[in-house]
């Protein structure tokens, strides 16, 4: 027996510290946790995240799930694959293209075809639609809209220790995954017949960000093979603060019903 593989995979202006938390917690319960932060990404203290921005904005969706492939080739186990927010859609890509054991999706965004068009989210992200049309960088947005569409329930402490540890996003890859049907490369379109694991989709009664009704979305994709949860009260950062114990409570739930377990059988 060999522990199960855990790839955590962040969602914008993310770093793989932001998961330290979770992964604690998944470790306490034996599974080998593998958390990288993305091509070009990284916690301030790490890189220099205005001097890399024009180097991010490089970088489109496929080089993200080539890199996180290439990292799932490496592991003793096909990984449990968790991703949040935009690190849900990259967890579907990835989960088509490599072995895996089953995929977590936190208020994941939307893959190609799923309707995005709603209101809290048009707000939160017309504002950069010049930056995705030329592919430039994309620096996070004011804190007052951070508070209000993407942290709107979290401790204010909490929120600004998120918000400080931001960096530069590629206005490239959102390029690819807003405007998807001008897309050449398909780089948003998920296959979800080639995604064989168990799927668990998460989302937050009160996220603005990926709102719920979108996230529902995305687990009817799979036809009857996900599981839906919605967690009251919760907002879009799920993934650390006061609702993080709701997501892990609901994963070893899944977990135990999908015979998923932190000791991996024949690995």
């Amino acid at each position: 027996m060999a522990q199960q593989d855990v790839l955590l995979i962040h969602g914008t202006w993310g770093h793989g510290a932001e998961w330290d938390d979770f992964a604690t917690e998944l470790e306490t319960r034996g599974y080998r946790v593998h958390a990288p932060s993305w091509l070009g990404h990284g916690h301030p203290k790490e890189i220099d995240i205005w001097g890399t921005a024009e180097e991010v904005t490089k970088l489109g969706l496929l080089d993200y799930v080539n890199a996180l492939c290439e990292l799932a080739g490496t592991m003793d186990t096909p990984p449990v694959i968790f991703g949040h927010s935009v690190g849900g859609l990259l967890a579907q890509l990835v989960a088509a293209r490599v072995p895996h054991r089953g995929i977590v999706l936190l208020a994941p965004a939307p893959a190609a075809g799923i309707f995005a068009l709603y209101p809290s989210q048009v707000l939160l992200w017309a504002r950069f639609l010049p930056r995705w049309v030329l592919g430039r960088p994309m620096y996070p947005v004011k804190k007052a809209t951070w508070d209000k569409y993407v942290a709107n329930t979290l401790p204010q402490q909490l929120s600004d220790e998120f918000y400080g540890n931001l960096c530069a996003e590629s206005g490239r890859a959102y390029r690819e995954m807003v405007f998807w049907m001008f897309d050449r490369k398909r780089a948003s379109r998920v296959d979800f017949d080639k995604i064989t694991g168990d799927v668990l989709v998460v989302a937050g009664s009160e996220d603005k960000c990926c709102v719920p009704t979108m996230v529902k979305a995305t687990a009817k994709r799979y036809r009857g093979r996900a599981d839906y949860v919605e967690l009251p009260g919760s907002d879009h950062l799920m993934i650390g603060g006061p609702f993080m114990p709701a997501v892990l409570a609901e994963f070893e739930r899944w977990a135990d019903m999908k015979d998923i377990s932190s000791q991996s059988v024949g690995a």
